[in-house]
């Protein structure tokens, strides 16, 4: 007797298909040229290939064993090109000079949260400034200057209220 007319063949979920990429040619060109080149950062390069390769038909779960990816990783810039594909095609249309620069802005980090900056740039430049000058200048009876001395003398001259000499110090490091 064969037994397997009798055992019901059930599919497997293997959960939602990953939606299908599209890329033109010269997308294609621009992508493949970022991932060769030198001086693409390798976050950058991978990100890429993340596209290349699901423009092949790779799955997602392939791609994250290939890059060293997690799949969620592969998810989100898939699905970010995704997003930007009929951006990207109407920039090649109508400023073809300006795809490459879409696509690297695309597949670079996004400003992430944080704390704002506690030093304006200016602040941090009028530090390094004193610590430049002759301290005889600011009339401290000193040879050179310390990460104290120049913590005190930007509050003397009202360049910040406080600061730490931790600061200062990573400021002239």
């Amino acid at each position: 007797m064969n037994i397997a007319k009798f055992i019901e063949v059930i599919p497997v979920a293997r959960g939602p298909k990953a939606a299908e990429i599209l890329v033109s040619e010269k997308q294609r060109e621009l992508l493949e040229q970022l991932i060769r080149r030198r001086n693409t950062p390798q976050a950058l390069a991978k990100r890429a290939r993340v596209v290349v390769e699901s423009v092949k038909g790779v799955n997602n779960t392939a791609i994250s064993e290939l890059l060293s990816f997690d799949r969620p990783q592969v998810v989100l810039w898939r699905g970010r090109w995704i997003t930007h594909y009929p951006q990207f095609c109407q920039i090649e249309q109508l400023h073809p000079e300006e795809l490459e620069d879409a696509i690297v802005q695309l597949l670079q980090d996004q400003p992430r949260p944080g704390a704002p900056a506690t030093f304006t740039e200016q602040q941090v430049l009028q530090i390094m400034a004193i610590a430049c000058e002759d301290p005889m200048l600011s009339e401290r009876p000193i040879s050179h200057w310390t990460p104290r001395e120049v913590r005190d003398e930007a509050i003397k001259r009202g360049i910040v209220s406080s600061i730490s000499l931790t600061q200062v110090w990573r400021f002239l490091k």
